[in-house]
């Protein structure tokens, strides 16, 4: 069951809503439904990528004209830190969720990590789960009604940097 906030909404904002698929391509990776910016956001995990494929074709067909994506941009190195098999499975992610958008001509656009946490304050120099903590912390502020995990907590805030760049 997805996570969702909602403010008002018409019935006739609803036939013609933007709706922006914002995705985490990671190792555990999820995305938010964005409905008309940050109207509306419902966020799920990407358990399936089966699911996800069903999910972005029956938003696509409902919503002809009107679905966007955004794609978290996966860097060419990791580090040394980095075990191969989880760089692979990033690529792999990215190159099949990329490959669904474009399949469906879905306009993508995509930021790199270091683009979309910049204006994240809490960050500094932290690593690892402590910084996946400080993301979880400061979608948490930004979005409590969500309730924000460390799975998802990384396409919220690249939500959040698309719709206020």
């Amino acid at each position: 069951m997805p996570a969702e906030v909602s403010s008002k909404q018409s019935s006739e904002s609803e036939s013609k809503e933007v709706i922006t698929f914002v995705v985490d391509p990671g190792k555990t990776g999820s995305y938010v439904l964005c409905h008309n910016g940050l109207e509306r956001i419902e966020q799920f995990n990407l358990d399936s990528l089966t699911d996800f494929i069903d999910h972005v074709r029956s938003t696509h067909k409902a919503h002809p004209g009107f679905v966007r994506a955004v794609i978290e941009d996966v860097p060419s190195y990791c580090g040394k830190a980095v075990p191969q098999y989880t760089v692979f499975k990033l690529a792999r992610n990215f190159g099949f969720i990329e490959g669904v958008f474009r399949g469906l001509r879905i306009p993508v656009e995509y930021y790199t990590p270091r683009k979309w946490q910049k204006p994240i304050p809490s960050l500094g120099k932290k690593t690892g789960m402590a910084r996946k903590r400080a993301i979880r912390e400061q979608a948490s502020t930004l979005y409590p009604l969500l309730k924000p995990t460390i799975r998802n907590a990384d396409s919220l805030m690249i939500a959040h940097f698309h719709f206020n760049r």
